[in-house]
């Protein structure tokens, strides 16, 4: 049988002794919970450490157009995404086995702000700028594309979408246990009543093991010769007397 997120909600009612055993949740309870259920998801976006894939999306670049919109209704009719985590311009006018992709440059607000000319034209950008403007993400591209056959593609990190009650959960090792001691500490307060210091080191101990298996480290690649800084994140060559 398919595990859904009302599945998920009534196994948190049942160990906190709001139902029976056997027993299913009211419609207002499910519902109360299922409220809960989405903003701790929401929350977990916000963490890198909680993500456990990227999702890659495809936009076509529209012919001397150089802003686009990304979020439900936009250019890119998708859920509007948290963090953007690599980019890249692809060729679509060659077959598949023969498409390019070529570097593209995420820029903070102030590069994007340093950018003298961002009216400059050429064949593809080589510099795209995410503003999390709200309900959607507005991206800028720089030189604007004067080719429709080069389209933006890139990475999003998101933990899941919004859920319903019937949403079929399909989630990897450890994060039904995680979610579920969390879930409880977040309804606790509702139903008045006290969280016990078990379920405090169960949501703990669940969070610390999803954060360390989706942790990513990347290597700082220095020579003999380099010494880094890590407070002021520069590197400097080392002076020998």
């Amino acid at each position: 049988m398919a595990y859904t997120a009302l599945n998920l909600i009534t196994d948190v009612l049942l160990d906190m002794g709001v139902i029976a055993d056997q027993e299913t949740p009211s419609p207002s309870q499910s519902a109360g919970a299922l409220v809960k259920l989405n903003d701790l998801i929401e929350s977990w976006n916000l963490d890198t450490q909680k993500v456990y894939s990227a999702t890659q999306h495809i936009m076509p670049f529209v012919a001397n157009q150089g802003v686009y919109t990304i979020g439900v209704g936009g250019n890119l009719n998708i859920p509007r995404p948290n963090e953007f985590t690599s980019a890249f311009v692809r060729d679509t006018g060659q077959t598949p086995s023969q498409r390019q992709d070529i570097p593209l440059t995420i820029l903070n607000n102030e590069e994007w702000a340093d950018i003298p000319v961002k009216g400059m034209v050429g064949t593809f950008p080589y510099a795209v700028w995410f503003n999390n403007t709200y309900p959607l993400v507005t991206a800028y591209v720089t030189p604007i594309p004067t080719s429709a056959q080069y389209s933006l593609v890139f990475w999003t990190n998101d933990f899941s979408a919004e859920l319903a009650l019937n949403t079929v959960l399909s989630l990897p090792p450890g994060y039904a246990r995680a979610i579920k001691a969390a879930m409880y500490i977040e309804l606790a307060p509702s139903y008045q009543l006290e969280i016990p210091q078990s379920i405090v080191l169960l949501a703990t101990t669940s969070k610390h093991a999803v954060d360390v298996h989706n942790i990513q480290l990347n290597e700082l690649q220095i020579s003999r010769g380099e010494r880094y800084n890590i407070l002021s994140n520069t590197i400097t060559p080392i002076r020998r007397i």
